[in-house]
């Protein structure tokens, strides 16, 4: 079998390990004749390349910049110039593959101006991974607010899943908005793919020598947050969860590790409302991201109230690979969604609805107060992955 997977990242280090590049590297492995199509930003100064890497063909197609850019132009410019990129490299350097199948992942590599050409080229099928429901989500929480640029950009998101024959949704919630609120997809298949990653054994880790990195001691109840903070995830309603828990002087640590679009905003409002058992660290390598998870009691996830569209964080599958029990604050349609795959399907963790402090500080006190609670729903989750 020829594949041709789309990502907007693939790592050259085999040891790494991300949502993408686990999925490629197992076709591999399991046989298939694999290929990657991946963005090279233009700031590292190279040219576009074919190369074999870790057992399989990497095509890196030089495009503008598009991650951690200064300015929202120049992100924009690289989205609207890299799908014409991206299919001339595929003419040039792939014409000799007869493929099987293409698959590609929202966000905007995701394109149908990258997919139909691509399709109609090869002659093959092509799938999507739907990690992101755009613009809905984007106008959910006031990115976009002129009716105007939604109604443009909707038009290019029903294009672009008409341009597939498959249509793969993190969670059975996300298969139902999809078919109720997308009538135009009567010709596409659209199933539940939850998010995979290769499953391996947990690292063997000096707890305390880990904590002690960060000032915690092995008393501390140590909650995580791992990932983009950005106005989707809403982290101001974890801060009230801190504070209610420094109020009531507990033993609680929150530790937050990422970047985004809020984290000066975020780190200016935990001074001003005085929270010192919140702590921010800037991007780790990602085996010492795995190592502080495991070395943490609890790990967070936070997204907006206001979003009415099911979201599935695909921080999810780490938590769970590291048999942390989850605790979660969401809006009410993830809540039906989300939430019942946390306390009812992998019976992995807790929920509370976003913006209700006292209900989201309740469940934190159950897995603060019970450690042989949170070690049964980590097992759980484990257990799940």
């Amino acid at each position: 079998m020829n594949i041709l997977f789309i990502f907007s990242r693939h790592s050259g280090d085999p040891h790494d390990s991300t949502l993408t590049k686990d999925i490629s590297d197992e076709f591999a492995r399991q046989g298939a004749n694999v290929y990657v199509m991946t963005m090279l930003e233009e700031r590292y100064g190279q040219e576009t390349s074919l190369s074999l890497e870790n057992g399989y063909h990497v095509l890196r197609v030089k495009t503008g910049n598009y991650f951690n850019t200064k300015t929202k132009r120049e992100k924009v410019l690289t989205i609207l110039t890299l799908p014409s990129k991206f299919v001339a490299a595929a003419k040039k350097n792939l014409s000799n593959i007869k493929f099987d199948l293409i698959l590609a992942h929202t966000p905007f590599v995701s394109s149908n101006k990258i997919i139909t050409p691509l399709k109609k080229f090869f002659g093959c099928p092509a799938h999507l991974i739907l990690w992101d429901i755009f613009p809905q989500n984007a106008w959910d929480i006031g990115i976009i607010r002129n009716r105007m640029i939604f109604s443009f950009f909707k038009r290019a998101e029903i294009k672009m899943l008409l341009a597939y024959d498959q249509i793969w949704c993190m969670s059975d919630g996300n298969v139902k908005y999809v078919r109720e609120h997308y009538p135009e997809l009567v010709t596409v298949k659209i199933e539940r793919l939850y998010n995979s990653a290769k499953i391996i054994p947990l690292q063997k880790i000096n707890r305390t020598q880990l904590r002690a990195k960060f000032g915690y001691t092995d008393s501390d109840v140590v909650a995580i947050f791992g990932g983009n903070m950005g106005v989707p995830q809403r982290l101001e309603n974890i801060f009230a969860l801190a504070k209610l828990a420094q109020d009531e002087h507990l033993l609680a640590k929150f530790l937050f590790v990422g970047s985004g679009t809020q984290t000066d905003v975020l780190r200016e409002s935990v001074k001003q409302l005085n929270l010192k058992s919140i702590q921010f660290v800037e991007q780790l390598p990602r085996d010492e991201y795995q190592d502080i998870v495991l070395a943490s009691d609890i790990a967070l996830v936070s997204l907006d109230q206001r979003f009415t569209v099911p979201n599935f964080p695909s921080k999810t599958t780490d938590y769970c690979k590291s048999g942390l029990p989850i605790l979660a604050s969401l809006d009410d349609c993830s809540a039906s969604d989300y939430g019942d795959f946390l306390v009812n399907i992998a019976r992995c963790g807790r929920f509370a609805h976003a913006g209700d402090a006292q209900a989201l500080f309740k469940e934190f006190l159950s897995l603060y107060q019970n450690s042989a609670l949170r070690c049964k729903l980590g097992a759980n989750g484990r257990k799940f992955y």
